[in-house]
């Protein structure tokens, strides 16, 4: 394509005009999940139109050529929990180029225009599914957290003697639900308030079950939602729960779910849970799934892992400032970052003071360098991998050795970013 084509491209905001194009590039950009009857077509164009005319969190744009759609996205304005504090953060989801326009550099421009208008608001970090995460990772997005699917027969789940407050969640009492995951989000980091099309597919879905906890005042203070799938092709009688979601606000909650759980023993094959907590198989005594995999030397598989969230700093220094209240180890360190770009290949230079544990930007001075990639500066700000392991793979380089292990103190988290949320 010559330079003459691309300057007629031009991304600007979708509307209801537009729904015809985007829904067939939509359809035809993820085909493999997606119904081509034609009434299927129309419940998805119908959705399509409500999220744009009600949820003030995702906003459609398409790359026009000619006025003639050949690419679309969504971007979603998040709520985020940073380090113990609720920021505002971004996403971008739902990217689709038309079959006869790829390999022309419209995905490409589209990350961009999406990385510039945020960067633009003021709001530093972004996020997204990827679906070549090697695509990403060049134009420097880094790994998040790990997915993990564990699936497990009822009867492994421990045993709950508590008290059995558990009952189906009415409608009525859906704004209780929220708020209870309002909660969790406040004290995990990398969680993400629900938006509107997240609140609608919980309410929409026949085949959700909501089953809810409640404290002393009635209050929901944690919830699971599970569905019932067939574990068998032609045999009716096999049949998995699929935990959708499971929150809850303590670990007697927790406890009460996985009770539930296992009591459906009689009729439930296995449970399949996906979470980002790295520890969870340490609630079973036996956390081995149905694979019967064995990997050298006497380990069986327990369960499988997904890589998915990924996170890019659109600016450095924004995000410091952005992220001020966190305290790094109570760290007092002058570090020189050299941050390669992957898509510009320029190297920039931010120093930051670490005094008592607060990040600082405005230094002059430095006591080391250390040499570091967007994508894994990227995963290192937030938390999802830490100096040493960085250091391990020869994937940050540090000119005065000496001071690897305060500078692996100064950026240690106990926790880790989660993010289930689905865009």
């Amino acid at each position: 394509m010559n330079t003459e084509e691309i300057t007629m491209r031009e991304i600007r905001k979708l509307n209801e005009t537009h729904i015809d194009a985007y829904t067939d590039i939509a359809f035809n950009a993820y085909p493999s999940f997606k119904d081509f009857t034609e009434e299927a077509m129309n419940k998805y164009k119908e959705t399509v139109a409500y999220i744009m005319n009600n949820d003030s969190a995702v906003t459609f744009y398409g790359m026009f050529e000619d006025e003639k759609l050949i690419a679309v996205m969504r971007l979603f304005d998040f709520k985020m929990n940073c380090f113990g504090k609720i920021v505002p953060a971004s996403g971008l989801g739902f990217l689709g180029v038309h079959l006869m326009h790829k390999k022309e550099k419209a995905a490409k421009a589209m990350v961009e225009f999406y990385e510039k208008t945020y960067r633009d608001k003021g709001i530093p970090i972004g996020a997204l599914l990827p679906f070549r995460p090697d695509f990403y990772k060049k134009m420097g997005y880094g790994i998040g957290s790990k997915m993990n699917q564990y699936r497990l027969p009822p009867n492994r789940m421990p045993l709950y003697s508590g008290k059995n407050d558990l009952r189906y969640v009415a409608k009525n009492e859906f704004d209780m639900l929220l708020k209870c995951h309002e909660r969790v989000v406040a004290k995990t980091h990398g969680m993400m308030m629900k938006i509107g099309d997240e609140i609608r597919n919980l309410t929409s879905d026949p085949y959700n079950r909501i089953v809810g906890s409640y404290d002393e005042n009635g209050n929901i203070n944690g919830y699971i939602i599970y569905k019932f799938q067939n574990a068998k092709a032609g045999n009716y009688t096999v049949t998995n729960i699929y935990v959708k979601e499971l929150i809850y606000e303590n670990t007697d909650v927790l406890r009460k779910f996985l009770g539930f759980l296992r009591k459906q023993d009689d009729e439930i094959d296995l449970i399949i849970f996906n979470t980002e907590d790295e520890y969870f198989y340490y609630l079973f005594d036996n956390p081995l799934n149905d694979s019967l995999n064995y990997i050298p030397y006497g380990y069986i598989e327990s369960n499988t892992q997904a890589v998915g969230v990924m996170y890019k700093l659109f600016d450095i220094k924004k995000a410091f400032e952005q992220c001020s209240h966190r305290n790094y180890g109570n760290s007092n360190l002058n570090v020189r970052f050299l941050i390669s770009d992957e898509l510009s290949k320029n190297v920039n230079e931010i120093i930051v003071n670490f005094k008592d544990g607060k990040a600082h930007t405005n230094a002059k001075k430095y006591d080391v360098t250390a040499k570091i990639r967007t994508s894994d500066f990227s995963s290192l700000f937030l938390a999802s991998v830490s100096i040493m392991g960085l250091y391990n793979l020869g994937l940050i380089k540090l000119d005065k050795e000496e001071y690897l292990d305060e500078l692996d103190r100064t950026f240690y988290y106990a926790q880790k970013p989660v993010c289930y949320t689905d865009f």
